[in-house]
């Protein structure tokens, strides 16, 4: 399968303005060398109507009236001839120009610029809305309930509210601890923070206010600094990935936007992309990814509340304290390198091809993980099988093996956590004090693999074979069973497996004789040598 690279495009920086209030100005770059087709509104337009650089096309429209548009794009990739289909919907609002970006990997973002003239100031959400909102929240019938319609309405970044509405819906809520969170959230929405001190006395207990307080404060010193992205920006980035589809579209957005190291975000504004998306799987590893760009680690704890369950939470927990207890003391690949890698082996299909490249990544001797890293790789796939063998092969790679357990939560049977348990145990006391496999069991393991008829079920069946903790071999034992293969990259694999297991490890050298080319012997040595230090 071809590779596709994931070429991130420049923001533009210059938008036209129009005097006319009734129409803005929009403007779409699309990036990718394929065939494309645009359609706006149910209106087609091709190559010819707008502008093409390098691999760029932007098309400009200056008579798009105020409210909702459709946006449709075709593209059709030139080599496999294959077609995808990236659809929108967008709100020019009256003041506002609109850019629209669609990178290469289909990814959308829409992006807003205020024209001259239009005014910072929020309005509070109208008496009618609001008494609507107050409505809602008092036809729920439980507490959770309450909290859950209040903390939306305080999440939904077009919502503003004054100090004496927040206090109306926090009156609603019995549970300190809910009215805790809820007020924190509704901090950002506050359009006259001068009275906010009034929100103090909803609390009983001088912990909670003092707590607040701390939040308040913190948000403020992180507003004076200007350390976090800008609201207009990161309201600009929410509704785009908020409007994306389907989840793994979304999913891509928030984990650039996150491992982007230019961008910083309040505990507040992570909390809110996260709940972008709803599967606790997706909202951990979102949280874990926010970590290293909060600017208020003090509130970090306010996420743990988007994780449904206590081991989400717990395992949310640990990975904090081991990210600020500096338990990462490996760095693992470089951040921008190890995206790459991970989106070009997500794209892959079907999952052999993934499990080639995973197998590939994790032999590599020049690659190096974090615990958490390798984590993120192994997810790529679902059998339990498959995370098993991926486990044990990044073991050699990970740089901070004091760590590893946290990947035991990756396999589901007890069986197979204490198998990797054991891999790892043997790993680290060197594994050659064991006696290789009798005669007659050899002979009957080599003789079930020999009559096997496809290649992938033989290696299959060897993976398992070298994986497995119980068994141990002689070189010339490896040697046999590795000949029932021919493919030199199979051969590769299976000797880097092999060598756990080798019980005469002086010896070892034979197995080099399996592999035809230099640059292979070479990096089976190269991996002897990294396994031995």
């Amino acid at each position: 399968m071809k590779h596709i690279s994931i070429l991130l495009i420049s923001f533009l920086t210059a938008f036209s303005v129009h005097a006319h209030v009734s129409t803005s100005a929009v403007t779409i770059t699309v990036s990718g060398n394929k065939n494309l087709q645009l359609s706006v509104d149910g209106r087609s337009y091709t190559l010819s109507n707008g502008t093409a650089t390098g691999d760029k096309t932007t098309f400009a429209f200056n008579n798009l009236e105020m409210g909702q548009h459709t946006l449709l794009i075709t593209r059709v990739d030139l080599n496999t001839n294959r077609s995808d289909r990236i659809s929108t919907t967008f709100n020019l609002r009256d003041g506002y120009d609109m850019l629209i970006k669609v990178n290469g990997d289909g990814s959308l973002e829409l992006i807003e610029t205020k024209k001259s003239g239009i005014s910072d100031n929020q309005n509070p959400m109208s008496k009618a809305g609001f008494n609507n909102l107050l409505k809602n929240v008092r036809v729920q019938q439980s507490t959770t309930g309450r909290a859950s319609v209040i903390a939306k309405a305080f999440n939904n970044g077009n919502n503003f509210f004054t100090t004496f509405q927040v206090e109306q819906l926090l009156q609603l809520v019995n549970s300190e601890s809910h009215r805790l969170r809820l007020a924190k959230l509704s901090y950002r929405s506050i359009t006259d923070p001068a009275n906010f001190s009034d929100i103090y006395d909803l609390f009983n207990s001088t912990a909670s206010r003092n707590e607040l307080e701390d939040y308040v404060n913190s948000f403020k010193e992180d507003t004076a600094t200007d350390t976090t992205v800008p609201d207009a920006d990161f309201t600009r980035l929410y509704q785009t990935i908020k409007q994306q589809s389907p989840v793994s579209t979304q999913m891509n957005s928030l984990i650039n936007a996150f491992n982007n190291s230019q961008n910083t975000f309040t505990t507040y504004q992570a909390g809110q992309l996260i709940q972008l998306v709803n599967a606790e799987s997706n909202r951990l590893q979102l949280a874990k990814l926010s970590y290293r760009s909060i600017t208020d680690r003090l509130n970090f704890s306010q996420l743990y509340y988007l994780i449904s369950s206590q081991a989400g939470k717990d395992e949310l927990a640990a990975y904090v304290n081991n990210y600020n207890t500096g338990g990462n003391s490996g760095p693992g690949m470089p951040d921008a390198n190890f995206i790459s890698l991970y989106q070009t082996i997500q794209q892959q299909w079907p999952v052999s091809t993934q499990m080639n490249s995973l197998t590939n990544a994790f032999n590599n001797t020049n690659n190096i993980f974090s615990v958490y890293q390798a984590s993120q790789l192994i997810q790529l796939v679902l059998t339990e099988a498959n995370r098993l063998l991926l486990a044990k092969l990044s073991y050699r790679s990970i740089t901070d093996p004091v760590n590893f357990s946290q990947i035991y939560a990756l396999v589901n049977s007890q069986a197979s956590k204490d198998e990797l348990v054991a891999y790892v145990n043997n790993y680290t006391t060197g594994g050659s004090s064991n006696l290789a496999m009798s005669d007659a069991n050899f002979t009957s393991l080599y003789k079930s693999i020999q009559m096997q008829f496809f290649p992938g079920e033989k290696m299959s069946s060897l993976s398992l074979s070298f994986n497995h903790t119980s068994n141990y071999f002689t070189s010339s034992q490896a040697k046999q069973l590795i000949q029932l293969v021919s493919l030199e990259s199979n051969r590769l694999q299976l000797a880097k497996l092999s060598y756990r297991t080798i019980t005469d490890r002086n010896n070892f050298n034979q197995l080099y004789d399996l592999l035809n080319t230099q640059a292979s012997r070479n990096e089976l040595d190269a991996y002897v040598k990294a396994y031995k230090a």
